[in-house]
């Protein structure tokens, strides 16, 4: 009986697609509308586009790899009567398949399948073993990048995407250290060998805000960012960290202090980070140099 009931609320339910949309890229088996189904494809293939061009020379990286498998739910009660027991997840990788709903009432519709596609990036086409908060840290690198007419302009952030719209929860001070007493910032260390931190379902949208900003700063800042592909290709533990990038201890002082600067020009404060640079292009897939002035400055509905 046990074990009914277990399979009753866990086991998913028999799911049948409307359409079947292939791409260069990825096979996506959809119940949206077949204008959503397009919509999201060339999402994705942006998503394909702009990650090979940065992490396509990665030792594990495979040219040839099988096409990406989507599953697109019609909209999100579909997809939790679909797949019960899902708690608070909202998209989710289990391969072969990504798994996430058309959120039409959603001003960005496709970040929840652009996280999850990241992380199946990571797994079928790029082969990457990461620490945890950079293998959710790099999705979310992604995922909250916007889509402008023809790329998803990495590193101009998306307020419409998540969790950029509960960033005023993360250094809510100016200090360093009055932030780690009250709770909005959780130390990095903790962050990166995810031991000793506070509780993951207290501080869920903490985690999360702590795994986005520290990638987008290894990434982003011109410190640190033509050392972030050897980091990536590392797998991101502490010893690699503390090796590629630094002492954890000062790191954190600088990622705080940049944390700050992302909060000020979010908000429209710092003018200055604001003034967008048009980012090269090369055929070679690399780490491109940039800084905060690729931030953008829209308005969320959030």
């Amino acid at each position: 009986m046990a074990l009914a009931v277990g399979a009753w609320k866990f086991l998913p339910r028999p799911w049948h697609p409307t359409l079947i949309l292939e791409t260069p890229h990825h096979k996506i088996y959809s119940t949206a509308t077949p204008q959503q189904t397009d919509n999201t494809a060339r999402a994705l293939e942006l998503l394909y586009a702009a990650y090979s061009n940065r992490l396509g020379s990665v030792s594990g990286w495979q040219h040839d790899h099988r096409q990406l498998q989507i599953k697109l739910y019609k909209d999100r009660d579909e997809m939790r009567r679909i797949n019960p027991g899902l708690g608070w997840a909202e998209a989710f990788y289990r391969e072969p398949f990504c798994r996430a709903y058309y959120s039409d009432g959603e001003i960005n519709p496709y970040h929840w399948m652009l996280h999850e596609s990241v992380h199946q990036l990571n797994n079928e086409a790029a082969h990457l073993k990461l620490a945890k908060w950079l293998e959710e840290g790099l999705a979310e690198y992604f995922s909250t990048s916007r889509i402008t007419g023809h790329e998803l302009a990495v590193g101009q952030i998306d307020l419409n995407t998540y969790p950029v719209w509960w960033i005023d929860d993360l250094a809510t001070s100016t200090n360093l250290t009055e932030n780690i007493n009250n709770g909005s910032v959780i130390p990095l260390r903790a962050i990166i060998t995810n031991e000793g931190g506070p509780g993951m379902n207290e501080h869920f949208n903490l985690y999360y805000l702590h795994w986005w900003t520290l990638t987008y700063f290894i990434f982003e800042s011109p410190k640190y960012h033509d050392r972030a592909l050897l980091l990536a290709q590392r797998g991101g533990g502490l010893d690699a960290f503390e090796e590629i990038i630094g002492p954890v201890e000062q790191v954190q002082t600088e990622w705080h202090e940049y944390v700050r600067q992302m909060k000020a020009a979010l908000a429209g404060r710092d003018r200055e980070l604001l003034k967008a640079k048009k980012k090269s292009k090369s055929s070679n897939p690399s780490i491109k140099p940039s800084n905060l002035g690729a931030l953008a400055s829209q308005q969320t509905n959030k």
